[in-house]
């Protein structure tokens, strides 16, 4: 999970580069960027229709995720939370809206077993001896299982985007 970047060098003259643009998708890291275009409204962030409507549209399609999973694609069970990461002009984004996609502990995962402790533990079941136990301790302690945030942002440029990242890590 650790990782290192560096950048060493100079920028040719004239050249601009967007240095936060390029870093904002090592956050998360970043699965996906969709560019929905110009905004309709560049002068006021907040109420463009265009980053209103896309925004809307984000959480309802979110939300068929949640509840029974029949018909959605998904085999995990999710919790569907709005996004708390708010618009940084840092990042080069002026309006923030989003969700959070978060799996939920299975009886998977963790818990699975080798067709060797499998076997072990079914001797001990049957009575069959002494047979020592696995050394490795459970873990009682719940682990995040991970997510998917889905951001929809306005740009200070005035263009709208769709970034999905992981998240809960």
């Amino acid at each position: 999970r650790n990782s290192t970047l560096c950048s060493a060098g100079s920028v040719p003259e004239g050249a601009t580069v967007e240095w936060n643009d390029k870093f904002v998708c090592l956050s998360g890291p970043e699965l996906l960027r969709v560019d929905a275009g110009p905004g309709i409204s560049s002068d006021d962030a907040i109420l463009d229709p265009k980053y209103e409507q896309l925004a809307q549209y984000v959480q309802e399609w979110a939300a068929t995720f949640e509840g029974d999973r029949k018909g959605t694609g998904l085999t995990t069970p999710v919790l569907v939370r709005k996004s708390r990461k708010p618009a940084s002009e840092f990042d080069g984004v002026v309006a923030r809206s989003g969700v959070r996609i978060l799996f939920q502990t299975t009886n998977t995962g963790d818990r699975y077993k080798s067709a060797t402790e499998e076997k072990l533990e079914e001797k001990e079941r049957s009575g069959g001896g002494a047979v020592k136990k696995s050394s490795k301790p459970l873990t009682t302690k719940s682990s995040k299982e991970g997510g998917v945030e889905v951001l929809v942002e306005k740009t200070t440029d005035g263009s709208i985007r769709v970034r999905a990242r992981r998240c809960n890590l």
